[in-house]
């Protein structure tokens, strides 16, 4: 009675797990194309918030994406800073978190060199590779492979406030130091501007670009053609930090907020009209200095047709474009890939370029009527872009970089001499080259 009682509850019980799991079946069969069962893809992408981007631009066009695709996409925008930090721990780490993920300019040895990311050459089509700018793959190439495709060509170019000088009596901006920092003090005195410009020197990447393109404009650089850092016996290199620290301190026409600025800030004073010159600007800037809902410097602006060097034949702009990556770990290859190619494509990029004012990747459209009528300066910017430079790139750029930020702030706050600090970089610096 009890092995009946036993036998019936187990086929009971049978019975209803076969229901289970047939209704189950069922349904899982109705999710997919033609009774196939379909698993929803999802990835993680992880990038920086674009500098230009106040509109929500990659937010709409990642939904778009999911809508001609399919695929889920969870996008992290969040600031560079902040995203370097958790990208170096995920790498670091072997983690596959993240399907999509920022690649600078300044990482591709690093990241190359450990396996951390994808090769894409067989990925990318014809007519990318001979489409994009081809500067901007061999930036993002390493000892023959392609690792990143560019998503952000972020040249910057020396912009002003073509009024403030027509008023002062200026007939043309500066180009070399010297006559800014001469028209910096004309534009104080008639009370036209506060300073002359703010810049980015915290302690943070933003200030490590600057540091660098000052370092470019005055014929200089941290590195040797070694890649060895001797900077005690660099007295070009000595220039241009004493040149800032001057102009902080003593001529007092850079603004001393400099030192906990960061680029929105920069932006923010200039917009005002606090300052006049925009040493370093980003090209969407032109755009938003011309919007009476954000500026109050509309028609006033100007780019420069050269760029700002120690004398006129040293100027300097500093490139820092940024690429998607696909992590070696990333478990969703095929899918991250659809995602960098819709977000890389020719008709994206235009998109972008009409909406945002970012600058293509894609080589023609810098000749595109449509794009020239909405932004004829940019024959200003092709200009400048001739003396552009990227961000030194060697394996240990992240720890150089950290020391070079945290000295360049005692320096430029009168704490330490130049020298005294530029032996504490060496000092510093020596010990993960050596």
């Amino acid at each position: 009675m009890l092995k009946r009682k036993v036998a019936g509850s187990i086929a009971v019980c049978a019975l209803i797990m076969g229901l289970l799991l047939s209704a189950c079946s069922n349904q899982t069969d109705s999710s997919g194309k033609d009774g196939n069962t379909e698993k929803k893809q999802k990835i993680t992408v992880l990038l920086p918030k674009h500098e230009m981007d106040n509109v929500g631009f990659m937010e709409k066009e990642t939904r778009q994406f999911e809508k001609e695709t399919g695929i889920e996409v969870e996008l992290i925008n969040m600031s560079w800073d902040n995203v370097a930090d958790k990208i170096t721990v995920e790498m670091t780490a072997g983690g596959d978190s993240y399907d999509v993920i920022e690649l600078d300019n300044s990482w591709v040895a690093k990241f190359a060199t450990n396996e951390w990311i994808t090769p894409l050459d067989e990925l990318m089509n014809g007519e990318m590779k001979d489409g994009i700018l081809p500067g901007l793959l061999d930036k993002f190439s390493y000892e023959g492979k392609l690792y990143g495709i560019p998503w952000n060509n972020d040249t910057r170019f020396f912009m002003y406030n073509k009024k403030k000088l027509e008023d002062a009596g200026i007939a043309a901006p500066p180009k070399t130091w010297e006559e800014l920092k001469e028209q910096s003090k004309i534009l104080i005195d008639q009370g036209l501007v506060k300073y002359g410009f703010i810049d980015s020197y915290m302690q943070a990447q933003s200030g490590m670009n600057q540091l660098t393109y000052m370092a470019y404009s005055f014929g200089a650089d941290f590195l040797d053609q070694n890649n060895q850092v001797h900077l005690t016996d660099n007295e070009v290199l000595t220039q241009a930090y004493t040149f800032i620290r001057e102009g902080l301190h003593e001529d007092k026409f850079i603004d001393p907020a400099s030192i906990t600025s960061n680029y929105e800030t920069v932006a923010d004073v200039f917009l005002k009209g606090d300052t006049a010159f925009f040493l370093q600007a980003w090209s969407g800037i032109y755009q938003t200095a011309n919007d009476p809902e954000k500026s109050k410097i509309v028609d006033e602006i100007a780019v420069a047709p050269y760029s700002i060097g120690v004398d006129e034949s040293s100027g300097a702009v500093l490139t820092l474009p940024e690429a998607m990556a696909i992590p070696k770990n990333s478990k969703n290859k095929e899918a991250a890939w659809k995602y960098i190619e819709y977000m890389s494509s020719k008709a994206f990029d235009k998109r972008k370029a009409q909406e945002i004012g970012a600058l293509p990747i894609w080589t023609d459209l810098f000749h595109d009527p449509e794009l020239l009528e909405i932004y004829p300066h940019w024959e200003d910017f092709g200009t400048q872009s001739l003396t552009a430079k990227g961000l030194q790139d060697v394996l240990w750029y992240d720890q150089f970089s950290n020391v070079v930020q945290v000295e360049s702030i005692k320096i430029l706050l009168d704490k330490v001499s130049i020298e005294e600090g530029f032996k504490e970089i060496e000092r510093n610096v020596a010990q993960f080259t050596e």
